[in-house]
């Protein structure tokens, strides 16, 4: 599984499409409450993902993201 973060879904979802995965092999989190319902993933920033937050909000949600992606990975 693949965590996109992006600037917004249409980004996401383009990305993922140029490189031919399919919708159950990745996914978008909408907020920080996604991303702990989840685990075992890797982490993808792309585009324009961080531009239109504050920089310390971007670097927690990256910093959950990858904190989760390593819960149960082998």
């Amino acid at each position: 599984m693949i965590c996109l973060i992006a600037g917004n879904f249409d980004e996401a979802e383009t990305w993922a499409s140029g490189q031919n995965l399919s919708s159950d092999e990745y996914f978008y989190p909408l907020d920080e409450n996604d991303l702990v319902k989840r685990e075992n993933f890797h982490v993808i920033v792309i585009g324009t993902a961080g531009h239109n937050v504050p920089v310390t909000w971007f670097n927690k949600f990256y910093d959950l993201a990858q904190r989760r992606g390593r819960i149960n990975r082998i």
